[in-house]
């Protein structure tokens, strides 16, 4: 992921107007940071400051996304745990016959999609929201294969 896609995954469904409104900067700032993979050091700051973001994520993409994560790994494995049971549930006694290729792809589909949202360990949903999640991202990937 590139400092360009952290940046739009910070800004989630705001659009850059909105996004650079709400951070006190032009549009063009926001603009120009996503599609160059580069931006201004006070923009940066205004992004940590504003939308707790770590500074180290940002720039890197390694360690916690918020400043307030305590340990981005632990969240990422209850992401995982919750999941797995969540394809559980959505298959039931037909989650054998879920190819195994298919069931990665919709895990890691799903993972990635919490994250961007910035669901937290407060705001994991529960397994039967996860399941119908998960029972939609195999519907779609059938549908386009």
């Amino acid at each position: 992921m590139t400092l360009g896609d952290r940046l739009k995954l910070v800004r989630g469904t705001a659009s850059q107007k909105a996004f650079a409104a709400a951070l006190g900067v032009h549009q063009n700032t926001v603009s120009n940071a996503e599609r160059r993979d580069s931006a201004p050091q006070e923009y940066l700051l205004k992004i940590g400051t504003v939308r707790n973001v770590n500074l180290h994520w940002l720039l890197t993409g390694r360690g916690a996304m918020r400043v307030d994560e305590s340990d981005a790994s632990l969240l990422q494995e209850k992401l995982s745990l919750a999941l797995a049971d969540a394809l559980r549930a959505a298959y039931g006694p037909r989650y054998g016959k879920v190819p195994l290729e298919t069931r990665a792809r919709a895990l890691r589909a799903g993972a990635n999609y919490l994250r961007a949202i910035g669901v937290t360990e407060d705001t994991l949903p529960d397994t039967e929201s996860l399941a119908r999640l998960l029972r939609l991202t195999i519907d779609v990937m059938r549908r386009s294969d």
